[in-house]
């Protein structure tokens, strides 16, 4: 998401981008579900289509983990 529009409570229109010097705010607002305002407008930026592959395979949880990770848990 690039840009989003959002009318607050009291009738105004925010346009925030990913671009702005305040990005929390525009993070917040494309997790919000309205609690910041309602969504009006959406730009979006499309990606050209790629293929993926899934790869699944058994393992312990020792060979799966960080080791660190894995040390604070079980020591």
């Amino acid at each position: 998401m690039l840009e989003l529009s959002l009318m607050k409570n009291d009738g105004e229109v925010m346009t925030l981008t990913c671009h702005d010097e305040d990005k929390d705010t525009f993070h917040a607002a494309t997790l919000s579900l309205g609690a910041l305002g309602i969504i009006i407008s959406v730009k979006l930026q499309c990606e050209p289509a790629f293929r993926l592959q899934q790869v699944s395979y058994a393992a312990t949880l020792q060979d799966a983990s960080i080791p660190l990770v894995y040390s604070r848990i079980c020591h």
